[in-house]
Formats: C-alpha cells, sequence, structure tokens
C-alpha cells in the first residue's frame, strides 16, 4: 500500500506490506456473503517518509522512521533493499549505549549502591515520561535527572567519551528495560529479576559464574517442590 498524505503542514509518504484476511459480511436483506479486509492491526512492515524533511535537509538521518515487526531479520532487511534505503539512526543502539554510559557515569561519580539505583531509577522515569508523551530523549534534559559534581556533570562525561550518542533520540523500550531488570535465557535457562536485588537476594560470583539466589518465588518454590516429591 501507498499513501501520500499532508499532517500539519508536512507531505508523508506511507508504504506498508499488508495482508488480507477472509470475513462474513451480512448485508441488509440479510445475506452472508464471503469479504476480505485489510489486516491492519497485524501490519509489520511499515516506512514513513518525511517528504518534506528530505527535500530540505538533505544531510538528515532522520526523515524515514520504520516498523519491521517480528517478520524475521531477512524479510526486513528485503524491505530496506526494496526502499534503496540504509539505516542511519539505530533508536535501540542508541538506547543501549545509553544505559551503558549511565552505568559508567555513575561508577566515575564513585555512587554507592543507593545512589547509583536511585540515579537508573530517575534516568528510567524521564525516558518512560518522554515515551508517554509522544517525545525524544534529550540528553540535555535527560543530564537533569543526574547529580553532578564541581568538575564532572553527565554532558561533558559524554563529550569526552566515545559513546556516540546524538543529542535527541527516540525511546526505545526494551533496551531500557535494562535499567530496572537484568535478563536473559540460552541453553533452556531465563532469568529476569529486578536490577536492586543484585548484592541483596542474589549474589553473583563471577569466578565460578554462578548466581545464588535467597528467597525463592513461592509459586516456582511450588514447582520444585512438586517435583522433588516433597512436602
Amino acid at each position: 500500500m501507498f499513501c501520500q498524505y499532508r499532517y500539519l503542514a508536512v507531505e508523508y509518504l506511507i508504504i506498508a506490506v499488508l495482508n488480507s484476511c477472509l470475513s462474513m459480511l451480512v448485508n441488509e436483506d440479510l445475506d452472508i456473503s464471503e469479504t476480505q479486509y485489510l489486516d491492519i492491526d497485524h501490519a509489520d512492515i511499515i516506512a514513513r517518509i518525511d517528504m518534506t524533511e528530505w527535500e530540505t535537509q538533505a544531510d538528515s538521518k532522520r526523515y524515514l522512521t520504520f516498523l519491521k515487526g517480528r517478520v524475521g531479520r531477512k524479510v526486513s532487511d528485503f524491505f530496506m533493499d526494496y526502499l534503496g534505503a540504509n539505516e542511519g539512526l539505530d533508536a535501540k543502539a542508541q538506547n543501549k549505549t545509553l544505559v551503558k554510559a549511565v552505568d559508567d557515569y555513575c561508577q566515575e561519580m564513585q555512587f554507592d549502591k543507593q545512589d547509583k539505583t536511585n540515579a537508573r531509577e530517575s534516568v528510567y522515569n524521564y525516558c518512560q515520561a518522554q515515551l508517554q508523551a509522544g517525545e525524544e530523549i534529550e540528553l540535555k534534559n535527560l543530564a537533569n535527572e543526574l547529580p553532578i559534581s564541581d568538575d564532572n556533570n553527565f554532558i561533558e562525561f559524554i563529550k569526552n567519551s566515545e559513546y556516540d550518542l546524538e543529542d535527541t533520540f527516540p525511546v526505545d523500550r526494551s533496551a531500557l528495560r535494562q535499567l530496572k531488570k537484568f535478563s536473559g535465557s540460552g541453553g533452556g535457562l531465563t532469568l529476569s529479576f529486578d536490577s536492586n536485588l543484585l548484592g541483596e537476594r542474589i549474589k553473583w560470583d563471577p569466578q565460578t559464574d554462578s548466581l545464588v539466589i535467597k528467597g525463592v518465588p513461592p509459586n516456582l518454590r511450588d514447582q520444585l517442590q512438586r517435583n522433588s516429591g516433597l512436602n
């Protein structure tokens, strides 16, 4: 589907790959017939081109936005090849880099565990508020959420390091979860826990690459007990 439209004096072009679905249609005479409709709710491959920005800002990397959904990397790559487009700004990578920069800044400032938790919480809340408002992350505003010292602040810390963060970029919800949770999966094992539990109920031994969990969740404990034959 190709759709060109104007919104707030800006010209847009949408290109979408849509599937059709079968359904039943009842007319005024109560006759039933088969009909087809576009499955917009489950659209996985969509691109929107800001034609105004494309024409007026030739060096911009932000005039193309796209949704790739869960179609697999090969399909999404074919779609980008069809558009003749390259990814200019990787929002997920920017958000992951931001999380690393925040952790590195906390280490640079020599925060204790509680101060680090508070800093991560403040950054997460700011990003969530931007997401809900439909706005992007602005580093200069985000920096106001973090403590500063006489000779260090978050903006200067970023400038003096090689994080390659844009001044503004979209929020990626999944990447920012790392500010609140640790999670991972592999080899038949999936783990996820709040970051503030590390060092308290959960301890990691890097020498043996093992986790010790104190206080197993009740529903998991019940399953373990049933499996082991314990009452």
